[in-house]
């Protein structure tokens, strides 16, 4: 009798345990005040958008809203097919009522009071050669068209107010857009090792790159699977960046504002670089592309850069996008 009330006493302490731990979005891993201090989250099985702002130790769920998705379910492949994108994007502009009547006439009418633009096809999605483009995040002239759920050519579509709500969180070309099929949550324990394996990885590009170790610089690549937008593949890459390597100078760099988006195919990583050197003096936005490889580590598959200047002033939610309403 008391070997079962022990046994009895442990199930009630585990369970509660199980039910008393932190639960985290899978994708969003990690965010920063600069390239993600918001972050909106898509759902399309339960045409749901989740918007997260960045917090001390966690991504915080701000508000949620109803949203319609493509008219025809599964991940978007070729142009034309009316399926939404799933994947890591970032929304890098703004086109209002007026503009959008200015370029397409009456027909815009159904954007209702603005769009904005999504990354679409992102690197991934070149690399798996799909197709398609004029993915936007966009209102609409007809509310009732959010209840179907799937009623769209491939947009994200949300409520005339709830666009506007949710643009008082939205800075161009830093806040990502995450679309997946279904939202999966993980335990805080394995959300932090899935965090700290991405950032390990970066971190050890990082310090590599910084030491001038080309061994363990390269090491960071996927031989198979990298490509550069003008080295081309990887042997090209690592030939480029030997010769780099080799000059005699001892550069600086800075990473800040680190920010990692992952799903379940690759992880986007989004940082603040600032590369000093006698021959090279530039800042600017890093993006760079993971997924893993055959032994679970995660490796480079692409690597973007965009010139910015430095810049640590702080995000503040405004109208800015809809000044006059």
């Amino acid at each position: 009798m008391g070997k079962v009330i022990l046994i009895a006493i442990f199930l009630t302490l585990t369970i509660g345990n199980v039910f008393a731990e932190e639960y985290l979005p899978s994708n969003i891993l990690m965010m920063d005040d600069k390239f993600s201090h918001h972050v909106i989250l898509v759902e399309k099985a339960t045409h749901k958008l989740h918007l997260f702002e960045n917090s001390i130790t966690a991504p915080k769920l701000v508000k949620t809203y109803n949203s319609v998705t493509g008219k025809f379910k599964g991940n978007k492949f070729i142009n034309g097919d009316h399926k939404t994108p799933e994947g890591i994007y970032t929304i890098y502009d703004f086109l209002s009522k007026e503009e959008l009547l200015k370029r397409h006439g009456k027909y815009a009418e159904i954007y209702g009071s603005g769009a904005f633009p999504m990354n679409y096809p992102n690197f991934i999605d070149e690399r798996a050669g799909k197709t398609g483009g004029g993915i936007w995040l966009h209102s609409t002239d007809d509310d009732s068209r959010i209840s179907k759920g799937l009623d769209s050519r491939g947009c994200v579509v949300l409520q005339n107010a709830d666009l506007k709500d949710i643009s008082q969180y939205i800075e161009l070309e830093h806040t990502p857009i995450v679309v997946v099929q279904d939202v999966t949550f993980l335990s805080k324990t394995t959300w932090e090792r899935n965090r700290n394996d991405i950032n390990d990885a970066v971190s050890k590009w990082a310090k590599a790159w910084q030491n001038k170790d080309f061994a363990s610089y390269i090491a960071s690549y996927d031989p198979q699977r990298f490509h550069d937008r003008t080295k081309g593949n990887y042997n090209s890459y690592k030939t480029y960046k030997q010769a780099v390597f080799s000059r005699p100078d001892s550069p600086s760099i800075k990473l800040d504002f680190i920010s990692i988006m992952a799903n379940s195919d690759y992880a986007v990583v989004q940082l603040q670089q600032d590369y000093r050197s006698s021959i090279i003096n530039d800042t600017g936005k890093k993006t760079l592309y993971l997924q893993k490889d055959t032994n679970y580590d995660w490796k480079i598959v692409g690597e973007l850069w965009t010139r910015s200047p430095q810049s640590n002033v702080a995000f503040k939610p405004t109208m800015r996008f809809f000044k006059d309403q």
